[in-house]
């Protein structure tokens, strides 16, 4: 449950747009944030594969070999990852 606070002027249009269209004001924001969220998460997540990609593309093969060595000698002194 979320309670949202809305000045007077805003709260008035989104009441005639509801009559309008014959919808809930509750409808109509549930609406709107759920487009807001799938907007930004979707932009998060592309944001991240763009720097994972990008980060990928740096790697080395001195990269790969030293963090192999670090696996290898963290599992001969029995350490867990």
């Amino acid at each position: 449950m979320l309670g949202v606070r809305l000045d007077t002027e805003l709260e008035e249009r989104l009441a005639a747009v509801a009559r309008t269209q014959g919808r809930s004001k509750s409808d109509i924001a549930r609406e709107a944030v759920r487009r807001y969220v799938d907007l930004h998460d979707e932009a998060y997540r592309r944001e991240a594969r763009r720097q994972s990609t990008r980060a990928s593309k740096r790697d080395t093969p001195e990269d790969f070999a030293f963090w192999n060595a670090l696996a290898r000698e963290s599992d001969a002194q029995g350490d867990e990852v």
